[in-house]
């Protein structure tokens, strides 16, 4: 009895999803930026509900809630519910082709995605080094409990970082990359380059345009000033790869890539103290840095023009 209840609701909500699909095709822009918009609301006051019962279940099971186990599950599902869902969903509603409307085209292939790693790579120092400038921003005096607030977010994301990444070890370097940069990779880029990206586009005929700001957008919604720069400066770079390759998995592999490094990075004794991956440069290192992030910029742009060649010349087009 109870199989056919469930069998038949499953039926009835199939059959109106099915019905939905491109119902919101021909509204305008604004209209759809607005169910883009709604869709996030709703699924943030979700996420926080279900981290909320989580939490409490948590804590009568005695289990602490300061674990890097329960921050990364929290992380997880704040991903997909906050980014995830609303993209998928908004691309249903307003395209009759949501997989078109979101980029699902064609995987990048070998060589393609060679040259985006090796883009990737070489764009860090010049990352760094615009978050170590980024960092070392003052605002005016008049509005220093502004600035109190941004630095005690960047601290705040920076325990959460730290508290994610714990002792390190192999299960708990797995884990982060799922999380915070297989996870977070597809999960924001579905989200920003997909829905949000393919929404203005319709409207805003200059791409250069739309690709910066939802770069601003999108490190925007981070909530950390201290780290805006440069990671709106990697929003552009993953919203032109997406412009050059049509195909939503470019940038979601160069932000996967990026994130995996940072990972990785802090992740080791080793190289967590480096230069690449400190929050700030010291006196000593920042001649020396600043020349490889300025070869390394050279090379990035030399590789911009291989992804270009690479997607002109072969069938890799939408």
């Amino acid at each position: 009895m109870w199989a056919e209840v469930i069998f038949v609701l499953y039926r009835i909500y199939t059959i109106n999803v099915r019905m939905m699909k491109g119902i919101f095709a021909g509204r305008s822009v604004l209209f759809q930026v607005g169910v883009l918009a709604a869709m996030m609301l709703t699924s943030f006051l979700m996420a926080s509900a279900v981290s909320f019962m989580f939490t409490v279940a948590m804590m009568l099971a005695g289990a602490g809630t300061d674990s890097a186990a329960y921050t990364q599950c929290v992380q997880l599902l704040a991903s997909v519910l906050v980014f995830l869902f609303p993209a998928v969903a908004t691309a249903w509603l307003c395209s009759v082709q949501p997989a078109t409307f979101i980029g699902l085209g064609r995987v990048p292939g070998v060589r393609l995605s060679g040259w985006i790693a090796v883009a990737t790579l070489l764009l860090s120092p010049a990352i760094s080094l615009a978050g170590h400038f980024n960092m070392q921003m003052q605002l005016p005096e008049f509005m220093a409990p502004l600035e109190q607030f941004f630095r005690e977010a960047e601290r705040t994301a920076e325990e959460m970082f730290a508290k994610m990444i714990g002792e390190g070890g192999l299960l708990s370097w797995l884990v982060n990359i799922v999380v915070m940069a297989v996870a977070a990779a597809v999960c924001e880029e579905f989200f920003f380059r997909g829905a949000l990206l393919g929404i203005l586009r319709r409207k805003m005929r200059n791409p250069h345009v739309v690709i910066w700001l939802v770069a601003f957008i999108f490190s925007a919604i981070h909530f950390q000033f201290y780290g805006f720069v440069p990671r709106m400066l990697l929003g552009a770079f993953m919203g032109y790869l997406l412009l050059w390759t049509g195909s939503i998995w470019a940038p979601v592999f160069a932000h996967f890539l990026n994130n995996a490094m940072a990972v990785t990075g802090m992740s080791s004794r080793a190289l967590k103290d480096s230069a690449l991956f400190a929050n700030e440069l010291n006196a000593d290192d920042m001649v020396w840095f600043s020349v490889v992030a300025v070869i390394a910029l050279a090379g990035f742009f030399g590789c911009l023009w291989g992804i270009k060649f690479e997607v002109r010349n072969s069938k890799f087009k939408i």
